[in-house]
């Protein structure tokens, strides 16, 4: 078996349409005489021989130009039949043979026509969507700007509040000041009664000057009840103050609790309100546009499984029309084939019994049974 040719790795040639209409194609072309070429390879074919023979549309055997199978001289009617057998085994798409870009484009260009109003439809869908997301992101960032006033609102709260405790601060420091005044009186206090020991030890040590020593005494004792009595409104004003300073400042440690719980709760509340308005008109809005989509989508399969029925209807009738006048015209070729060798035989024949024309009727019997039509098999 010799492959010689084989392991040159030829390309293959490009397949245009089937095998037979590839062979009647080339048998309509040998037949009218207008350039046919090989229905395999595509190279030209010459033309009929005056002599007659049965017309074939591949080239004949050559030997050197693909090498030979075994026993069998590889030529295109054998490559072509083979091509077609695997074709048929595995489909039209194989890599066995490149493919005629120009039926695929045609085929794709019905394809696009028929998908292109669902594409539209799909792009209009598709645009209403991303304007409905602008306008909802939109609705977000106004929601987003109240979040942001609602939260400068407790920031003012809060200023208020560090206001409020800055005073009761105030009031804790005026606390301090009474406290250091009644420590300065007992600083006087115990300054008084040092003064009183003193003059009581003057009065026993100078008898001489007792009656001064008692006024002085006297004096001295007033001065210690007058500044006891100062004493002791200092503690009950100091006492009234600190407890009128704890209860302020309860009261507004308080009045700022509760400012601040109101002011959370009602913040909450609104908020949580409008995240649920706006959560149920967003889920609104987005089940009508679902069921829109979905109608539409819905919609349009049908028209393109209508439309695919249609094509493949046509199609279909196409393709039996088509293999009806193939056989119509195999039928009519292969009858001209036939009518054309019977008229160049009889030429022949005719030449030739001219030039024996010695017997007048042997050459009416001659052209009689050339003239005669023979049976043509159906």
């Amino acid at each position: 078996m010799s492959v010689d040719a084989g392991e040159r790795h030829l390309s293959p040639p490009v397949r245009r349409g089937s095998r037979d209409e590839r062979r009647e194609a080339t048998l309509r072309a040998l037949t009218a005489g207008t350039g046919a070429r090989c229905a395999y390879c595509g190279r030209a074919l010459p033309e009929l021989s005056p002599r007659g023979g049965r017309p074939t549309p591949y080239c004949a055997a050559e030997p050197e130009r693909y090498g030979s199978w075994g026993a069998k001289v590889i030529t295109c009617a054998m490559l072509d039949e083979q091509r077609e057998i695997w074709v048929h085994l595995y489909g039209p798409d194989q890599p066995m043979t490149r493919l005629d870009v120009g039926n695929l484009d045609e085929r794709l260009t019905v394809v696009q026509t028929a998908v292109r109003p669902l594409l539209d439809e799909v792009a209009a869908v598709q645009e209403y969507l991303n304007q409905q997301m602008a306008a909802t992101i939109a609705t977000s960032d106004e929601a987003a700007a109240a979040r942001d006033e609602a939260n400068r609102a407790t920031a003012e709260a809060l200023a208020a509040r560090d206001d409020a405790l800055a005073k009761a601060d105030a009031a804790v420091a005026a606390a301090e000041a009474d406290r250091a005044a009644r420590e300065e009186a007992d600083a006087q206090v115990e300054q008084a009664r040092i003064a009183a020991e003193a003059a009581v030890a003057g009065q026993r040590e100078a008898e001489a000057a007792r009656d001064q020593a008692q006024r002085e005494r006297q004096q001295a004792l007033d001065q210690v009840t007058s500044a006891q009595r100062q004493v002791a409104d200092l503690q009950q004003t100091l006492n009234s103050e600190r407890v009128a300073t704890v209860d302020r400042i309860a009261h507004l440690q308080a009045e700022r609790a509760a400012a601040e719980q109101a002011l959370r709760t009602e913040l909450t509340a609104e908020y949580e309100n409008r995240l649920t308005a706006q959560a149920d008109a967003f889920a609104a809005t987005e089940r009508a546009l679902r069921q829109e989509a979905d109608t539409r989508i819905d919609k349009l399969t049908g028209d393109l499984a209508a439309a695919t029925r249609t094509f493949a209807d046509e199609l279909g009738r196409l393709h039996t029309d088509k293999a009806t006048l193939a056989g119509d015209l195999a039928r009519q070729t292969s009858a001209a084939g036939e009518a054309e060798l019977r008229h160049r035989r009889l030429e022949a024949g005719l030449a030739d019994a001219l030039q024996r024309a010695g017997d007048l009727d042997a050459l009416r019997h001659h052209i009689a049974r050339l003239v005669e039509k023979p049976t043509v098999q159906g």
